[in-house]
């Protein structure tokens, strides 16, 4: 019999943005292993239209990268596009999307953010980077040999509010990058292991990064 003390544990969902120039097996790699160490419920891939850090001619359309998004989370009932930094007129700042987060659920969901160490460490240089610590949980996924100290130096024990608690979280090792990928397709190379087959079948009808 349940306690009248005992209560319901919210839902824990995880916010997981980028440029995703394309989305690729590594970035699905991460959330898959941050859905079993944590336990969430969801993984929400936010593509942004106009990311602070990246040149737009850099990218591809955002209708483009959208799609493969989408093609990348079917079939993964936990993984979910998000149309959350669509807007092509406004740059994507993490700290807007998550309070945009926490408004939608309204206390009722533990929010995460997911990110890689190498971002991280940049944490520093992003918009209200004091009060995006504040408002969510980290997850820092980071690869076999990554200094974990570095981590530590950004965040120091203690110095987030009650919420803002930094989680490593180990991955394996893995040579997929999106540069190398987006280089694959200009010369036409196969990307078997690389991306989703769904996603590899986009990129060769849409003719992307050629």
């Amino acid at each position: 019999m349940n306690r009248s003390s005992d209560r319901v544990r919210p839902p824990a969902i995880a916010l997981f943005g980028g440029a995703f120039n394309p989305i690729h097996n590594g970035h699905l790699a991460v959330a898959a292993a941050a859905v079993r160490r944590f336990r969430l419920a969801t993984v929400y891939f936010i593509p942004a239209a106009r990311p602070p850090h990246r040149p737009p001619e850099e990218l591809a359309p955002f209708a483009h990268r959208y799609a493969m998004v989408a093609l990348a989370c079917a079939g993964r009932p936990r993984f979910v596009p998000s149309l959350a930094e669509a807007d092509p007129n406004r740059i994507s700042y993490t700290i807007e999307t998550v309070e945009r987060f926490q408004r939608q659920f309204d206390g009722r969901a533990r929010l995460f953010l997911l990110l890689g160490a190498d971002a991280f460490l940049q944490i520093r240089t992003w918009r209200r980077w004091q009060d995006l610590l504040s408002a969510c949980e980290c997850i820092v996924a980071y690869r076999p040999g990554f200094p974990l100290e570095k981590i530590r130096e950004i965040v120091p024990e203690g110095s987030a509010g009650p919420a803002g608690r930094v989680h490593p979280l180990p991955t394996v090792a893995s040579p997929i990058s999106a540069t190398a990928i987006r280089q694959r397709c200009a010369a036409g190379r196969p990307l078997r292991g690389l991306v989703p087959a769904s996603v590899a079948e986009y990129l060769r009808k849409q003719a992307l990064y050629r």
